[in-house]
């Protein structure tokens, strides 16, 4: 796998502007992205109800005057007592809860991980309700499934979905104990998050060197504003990579739960 090593930098000329608003890009990334996102060319789309003996349950939060769907899976464990950690997904725009939950399944499975996939309507709507309705959710999963550590609940966020994540790791600080995000950038006109963080989150970010919707030159702006204000990150550039991580996401989710699981909430 031909990966970028940790601390080398590759800036290849880009004519793209350093800067894009969450706008711009949603409504960008919705025609290209399709209705199941570049990200689950291994997974073909299917029905939002997840097969008998899955392991995944469907279930519904209301919030406020909306209601929204969400997939939970909570692995076999030998140990019932045991809690277990809880990883929060963030699918990118035009994907969903359960498609993107398959993806991260058998490694939850084998790492005894309980995951909590969404599906949202990605954008500035979604982002305002983030500090209160990400902890909703996990407060609601909870209820579904009681052995959950609250010291150590993560999230994950690709592409669109990394706005939202990085939202919850600076203004939910305190509720999340690390992030990482794929392919995802924090924008210029949202770096305010970062200085309302209560406490510096630790956050992995992924990027490829050949990402159609962001440069290299965006997520070296985003790393460079987070390690200014003492965020603890792991940064990591895919030489070779395109939009379409499906070859390497193998090892995404490796390194990033790798990185995840030393932190914990005190």
């Amino acid at each position: 796998m031909n990966l970028a090593p940790k601390g080398e930098q590759r800036v290849r000329n880009d004519p793209r502007p350093s800067t894009m608003s969450r706008r711009m890009y949603l409504a960008r990334s919705l025609v290209l992205a399709g209705i199941c996102g570049v990200l689950l060319a291994q997974v073909e789309c299917t029905s939002n109800r997840p097969p008998a003996g899955s392991g995944v349950t469907l279930h519904t939060l209301r919030f406020d005057a909306f209601e929204f769907q969400y997939y939970l899976f909570a692995p076999a464990s030998s140990e019932k007592a045991q809690a277990l950690p809880l990883l929060f997904l963030v699918h990118g725009s035009g994907g969903n809860g359960f498609d993107f939950l398959k993806l991260w399944q058998e490694f939850a499975r084998q790492k005894q991980i309980v995951l909590l996939a969404p599906t949202f309507s990605l954008g500035e709507d979604l982002e305002k309700r983030v500090p209160e309705l990400f902890p909703a959710f996990v407060e609601d999963a909870k209820t579904k499934c009681r052995n959950l550590d609250p010291r150590r609940i993560y999230l994950f966020g690709y592409s669109g979905g990394g706005y939202a994540a990085f939202d919850a790791a600076t203004l939910d600080s305190t509720y999340f104990a690390a992030a990482s995000v794929l392919a995802g950038i924090i924008t210029p006109d949202y770096d305010w998050i970062i200085a309302r963080a209560r406490r510096k989150t630790p956050i992995a970010m992924f990027m490829g060197d050949h990402d159609q919707f962001f440069s290299l030159a965006q997520a070296q702006q985003t790393r460079d504003v987070l390690l200014a204000h003492g965020f603890p990150l792991h940064y990591v550039e895919i030489s070779q990579q395109h939009y379409n991580y499906g070859a390497n996401f193998a090892w995404v989710q490796q390194d990033s739960w790798t990185f995840m699981r030393e932190y914990a909430l005190p």
